[in-house]
């Protein structure tokens, strides 16, 4: 079964490329429904739904996927959160998991709470072009160690987990 990703961001394509063994990985740009920066699990959640339907509706017959990154305010701060949900025909509601979360420094929590997206603040905050391309603010706050591919390669293997899971019970 072919995949179709919502998204044409390097790091998600390539976390899906990684983990997806069963056909051909293609990207599409789709619409999240949700806000440009999603704040909350929920709403972040809840893109990475709408992707995962959309981009299955840009390819026939095949599963669709979608991950989506947003922040998320917890009593100590405001943390990154980043989700995923696959959509595989045949089965009724698409799976859904989430990834890992750091705390990001006040500097950055301050103009998010404010509106601004994670995505400029952080090629600005680390003097790095397309960063969401490729470390993404995980990358940059855990020194290199996790990637934000490597995070989104952990929420599809979830994903995918789940679907075998389910189809072979």
């Amino acid at each position: 079964m072919n995949l179709a990703i919502g998204t044409k961001n390097k790091a998600k394509v390539s976390a899906a490329e990684s983990c997806w063994t069963f056909g051909e990985v293609k990207g599409f740009k789709t619409e999240s429904g949700v806000s440009d920066q999603p704040f909350g699990h929920d709403e972040t959640r809840q893109g990475a739904v709408n992707r995962a339907m959309n981009a299955a509706a840009c390819y026939e017959n095949a599963a669709g996927l979608g991950l989506e990154g947003g922040v998320a305010e917890m009593e100590d701060g405001l943390y990154i959160c980043n989700w995923g949900a696959l959509f595989v025909p045949g089965f009724k509601e698409p799976f859904t998991a989430s990834g890992a979360s750091i705390r990001l420094p006040e500097e950055l929590a301050e103009p998010l709470r404010k509106g601004q997206e994670l995505g400029p603040l952080m090629e600005e905050y680390s003097k790095q072009q397309n960063i969401r391309q490729h470390d993404g603010a995980v990358g940059f706050f855990t020194n290199g160690r996790i990637t934000r591919a490597q995070m989104f390669e952990h929420i599809v293997e979830l994903l995918i987990g789940q679907w075998e899971y389910e189809k072979n019970k």
